[in-house]
């Protein structure tokens, strides 16, 4: 993914979560991008494709406007989620090392897995409100697909770990 494809600057980022200014934007790139593709199994292919092209070239859509704040906070946690679990550590050409300072220690099993279980609780939270936000005005936005499709090959396919029942009542795992 291009630099000019991140529908988050890393400004961003680091100032909606508790990312340290000393960690390279190299670090955060990948994991920006992962919560990209998370975001394009949510909306569809179609629906992503679109909202990039109109955040890419500055167009006018309104609707894509309101949208664009539950995206960036989605995509910001999701981020971070990825980020937080491999924070202590660095991947070298033998394998991952855990990163130490002089005056430091590193987090222990009980403490990570805190942290860990915080980030993801705050990323499906805003993934929450993103879906629920895309469900309720689903009339302003086309190419969203409310439908649950459970056909990988179909267009209209795309995963959530939303328990809420979506509206339309398709009897998938989410609204049962």
């Amino acid at each position: 993914m291009a630099k000019l494809d991140k529908l988050i600057t890393f400004a961003y980022l680091r100032g909606e979560v508790d990312i340290p200014q000393n960690v390279d934007d190299v670090a955060l790139d990948h994991k920006v991008y992962t919560a990209q593709e998370t975001l394009r199994m949510l909306m569809g292919d179609e629906f992503y494709q679109d909202f990039k092209n109109w955040y890419k070239n500055n167009l006018t859509n309104p609707a894509y406007t309101t949208l664009y704040p539950y995206i960036k906070q989605y995509v910001a946690w999701q981020s971070y989620e990825g980020w937080v679990i491999t924070a202590n550590f660095n991947p070298t050409r033998s394998g991952f090392r855990v990163h130490t300072e002089q005056n430091s220690v590193v987090a222990s099993d009980i403490q990570m897995a805190t942290i860990i279980k915080d980030a993801k609780q705050k990323s499906q939270y805003y993934k929450m409100l993103m879906v629920d936000f895309l469900d309720i005005h689903y009339a302003d936005y086309p190419l969203y697909s409310r439908n649950c499709g459970k056909n990988l090959n179909g267009n209209t396919f795309h995963i959530s770990a939303v328990k809420k029942s979506h509206h339309h009542k398709c009897k998938c795992n989410r609204c049962r």
